[in-house]
C-alpha cells in the first residue's frame, strides 16, 4: 500500500506513525487523503498550465497592440504629411502656372517694346540728317517723353524683374514638384524607389529647416532603384535630417549636414552626417525606445528614431546603425536591401 501513495502523504505517514500497524479504518481514511492529494497535484498542473498559457497569449497580444500601435503612428504622420504636402502643393500650382505663363508673356511684350524703342532710334538717327525746325521739335519731344518716363532705365530694369522671377518661379516649381513627389510616394506598397530622389525631395520639404542653420553636402552617387515604401523611407529620411538640424541647432553655430550614397553587396546605403552635439553614451541605447526623447516638452514626441528603426528594420529588412561622439556628431547609417524576398504590403 505504502508504494502507491503520494509521496508527500508517504513521508508524513513515515514520520508520525512509523511501523505502526494500519487498521482497515485508517488505510481507507489515508486512501481517501492521498485521492485529495493526487486531485490537488492534477488541480495544481492544470492551473499552471492554464497561468503560462494565459501569459503567452498575454504577450502574443502585447506585442500585436505595440505594432498596431507603432502601425497606427506610421500611418497617422504619412497621412498627416502626405495630405499637408499635396495640399500645399495643390494650392501653389495653379497661380504658379499662370503667374509662369504671365510672364513668358511679358518677356515677349519686353521683345516687341524693345523692337519698337530701337526702331524709334533709328528714326531718331534719320532725323537728324534733315535738322528742320519741325523734326528738331520732333526730336526734343521725343527726348523729353524718354527721359521723363525713363523709358530706357525701365526697359532694362524689367528684364531683371523677370529674370528674377523666372528664376524664383523655377525654385518654387521644383518645391512643388518635391512636395507632390512627396505625397504621391506615401504608399505603403511596395515599388521601384529612388533613394537619390527621395533625397531630393525631402530636402526641398525641409529646406525651410535647415537653411537657417546647415549647409547641405550632396555625395550621392549611382546607385539603382530599390523595392521600397517610397513614402516610408522618405519619412525616415525626413525624421534623421530634421534631428540633425536640431542637434546643429544646439551648437549656436552654423553646421554642416552631409548625405552620402552608394551601392555594396546588394544593398543601397545612406549616410546622414551632422556636426552636431552628438549624442551621449547614456542615451545611445534608448534613442529607438518608443516616446524615448531628450528633448524639452512639447519639442519632441519621441517617435520618430522608433519609426525611423521599425521601417527599415522590419520592414525593409535593412539596417540602422550610429556612430556618434558627444561634441563631435553623429552619423546615421541606413542599409535598404535592393531586392526584397517578399513585397509584403507595410
Amino acid at each position: 500500500m505504502m508504494d502507491n501513495l503520494h509521496r508527500l502523504l508517504k513521508r508524513q505517514i513515515e514520520s508520525h506513525l512509523g511501523s505502526t500497524e494500519l487498521t482497515k479504518e485508517l488505510q481507507s481514511f489515508i486512501l481517501a487523503v492521498n485521492q485529495a492529494y493526487i486531485n490537488q497535484d492534477k488541480d495544481r498542473l492544470l492551473l499552471e498550465r492554464s497561468i503560462d498559457i494565459s501569459s503567452k497569449e498575454y504577450n502574443e497580444n502585447m506585442d500585436k497592440i505595440r505594432m498596431l500601435q507603432s502601425q497606427l503612428i506610421q500611418q497617422e504622420k504619412m497621412a498627416g504629411i502626405g495630405q499637408l504636402s499635396a495640399g500645399i502643393a495643390h494650392e501653389i500650382n495653379n497661380p504658379l502656372g499662370y503667374t509662369q505663363s504671365n510672364l513668358d508673356t511679358l518677356k515677349k511684350y519686353l521683345d516687341k517694346i524693345k523692337n519698337f524703342l530701337d526702331t524709334l532710334k533709328n528714326l531718331e538717327d534719320t532725323l537728324k540728317a534733315e535738322p528742320t525746325e519741325d523734326v528738331r521739335n520732333l526730336l526734343e519731344t521725343i527726348r523729353a517723353s524718354q527721359k521723363k518716363n525713363k523709358i530706357n532705365i525701365i526697359a532694362d530694369d524689367i528684364e531683371d524683374i523677370i529674370g528674377e522671377s523666372i528664376i524664383g518661379l523655377n525654385r518654387i516649381e521644383k518645391i512643388v514638384k518635391s512636395l507632390l513627389g512627396f505625397a504621391r510616394s506615401s504608399t505603403s506598397e511596395f515599388e521601384d524607389y529612388d533613394l537619390n530622389k527621395g533625397i531630393i525631395d525631402t530636402l526641398a520639404v525641409a529646406n525651410n529647416e535647415i537653411k537657417y542653420f546647415a549647409t547641405v553636402v550632396e555625395e550621392l552617387g549611382d546607385i539603382p532603384y530599390i523595392k521600397a515604401a517610397g513614402g516610408s523611407i522618405n519619412q525616415v529620411l525626413l525624421n534623421l535630417i530634421v534631428n540633425a538640424v536640431h542637434a546643429i541647432k544646439e551648437t549656436s553655430q552654423k553646421g554642416v549636414i552631409t548625405l552620402k550614397t552608394f551601392e555594396k553587396d546588394d544593398s543601397v546605403y545612406c549616410l546622414i552626417m551632422d556636426n552636431g552635439i552628438g549624442i551621449s553614451k547614456a542615451n545611445l541605447g534608448s534613442i529607438f525606445t518608443p516616446f524615448f526623447t531628450t528633448k524639452p516638452v512639447g519639442m519632441g514626441t519621441g517617435l520618430g528614431l522608433s519609426i525611423a528603426y521599425d521601417i527599415i528594420v522590419n520592414k525593409h529588412a535593412g539596417e540602422i546603425k550610429i556612430e556618434t561622439e558627444e561634441g563631435q556628431g553623429t552619423t546615421f547609417i541606413l542599409r535598404l536591401p535592393i531586392h526584397q524576398k517578399s513585397e509584403v504590403p507595410l
